[in-house]
């Protein structure tokens, strides 16, 4: 087994994947950098962006707006409006989205019980 590795990644280095809506940097998967428990992300999504609807099958996700302000739609629950400072876990395998409903992008942290996360599209 491969050992992590054991230094700073910095966003603009890390892994990257673009979409219409923004983009995530992987800071900390076992693709990243050998991580083998967590997967942790940068994302940005740019004003009157959304992510498409998806959940994760393998694992749960929490989701903490570091600048901006979102809405988040999770499968069962109410719509929930978040702004910077705010943090939200998403239980396994919920539907869920965030749009963007500010006038700057907003900035997310998002972290994943597994190194490996499974996510399904659902629109």
């Amino acid at each position: 087994m491969t050992e992590p590795k054991i230094a700073p990644m910095r966003k603009g280095e890390a892994p990257a994947e673009k979409y219409a809506w923004g983009d995530i940097h992987w800071l900390a998967s076992k693709t990243a950098n050998g991580a083998r428990e967590l997967t942790l992300g940068s994302t940005v999504v740019e004003p009157g962006g959304r992510n498409p609807l998806h959940r994760h099958p393998n694992c749960e996700e929490v989701l903490y707006v570091v600048a901006g302000e979102i809405e988040h739609i999770v499968e069962g629950a109410p719509t929930v409006r978040m702004k910077a400072g705010e943090a939200i876990l998403i239980p396994r395998n919920l539907k869920h989205q965030a749009i963007n409903v500010g006038g700057v992008p907003a900035e997310l942290l998002v972290a994943f019980s597994s190194a490996e996360r499974e996510t399904v599209i659902e629109q």
